[in-house]
């Protein structure tokens, strides 16, 4: 037998038996079919072919009245997939459609998560945990009473703090560099911004440091008291305490 001759007919018998194996293709579905489909896979964690069924619906069907639940699919499946950047996209853009629709607080919190997600280590560039801070704040605006509401003041709290932790670690930057002046104005600024965040303290307890070693007493003691007021429980006011102008560095 002459193997040559047979192996591409055999290779396109094999094709066409699994194309037909593979059913009917997406564009040849219609829109109940494809919202099954695209459930199915969504139910079974098969984000890809979710996605791929359902953006299907999207573009074909967008005036059907499951678009609002299958758009919100779609932007849920991109965040399993963990591509927060697509999946954000795809829910303010649902949210912004819909302001007021069925998934719009699900929409925004999902857009909220995805940001948090995406949010970098304090010590690198904050634009994604300032976006995550923008959606989280318009949830809890638009959408006192939502079931999302406690969960997304939970985000902005631990995104808050991230951003004081940044502060902090720049201000403390300079300190470590004795760039006083320019530590001073990064300090003060934290304690403006975050009064409420665990480094607040250490911010004033590093005024008291620096102002110590300028031998500025009035300073020095007013940033003391400000401290022993403010937050009189934590080690940082214990450690003011001991602090004066004899016992200079």
């Amino acid at each position: 037998m002459n193997l040559r001759r047979w192996f591409p007919g055999l290779a396109l018998l094999a094709l066409l038996a699994g194309c037909s194996a593979r059913g009917p293709m997406l564009h040849e579905l219609g829109a109940d079919e494809l919202y099954t489909l695209g459930m199915q896979h969504f139910e079974a964690r098969k984000w890809g072919d979710a996605i791929r069924a359902l953006e299907q619906f999207a573009s074909r069907y967008p005036s059907d009245p499951r678009i609002q639940e299958v758009r919100y699919r779609i932007g849920e499946a991109y965040f399993e997939k963990r591509e927060y950047v697509t999946a954000s996209a795809e829910l303010v853009r649902l949210a912004t459609d819909y302001p007021l629709g069925t998934y719009a607080d699900d929409a925004r919190f999902k857009t909220c998560e995805s940001y948090y997600r995406l949010s970098p280590k304090p010590q690198l560039d904050q634009e994604y945990t300032l976006a995550a801070i923008d959606h989280c704040e318009a949830l809890v605006q638009y959408f006192p009473n939502s079931e999302f509401a406690p969960k997304a003041k939970e985000l902005l709290d631990d995104l808050s703090r991230k951003l004081a932790q940044k502060a902090f670690l720049s201000a403390d930057y300079y300190y470590r560099r004795q760039a006083y002046d320019s530590s001073i104005i990064y300090f003060e600024d934290l304690l403006a911004r975050y009064p409420d965040s665990e480094y607040a303290p250490r911010a004033l307890l590093r005024l008291v440091q620096i102002y110590q070693r300028l031998g500025y007493r009035e300073e020095m003691e007013e940033a003391k008291d400000r401290l022993l007021r403010d937050y009189p429980e934590t080690a940082e006011a214990v450690q003011a305490r001991e602090i004066t102008l004899a016992n200079r560095q």
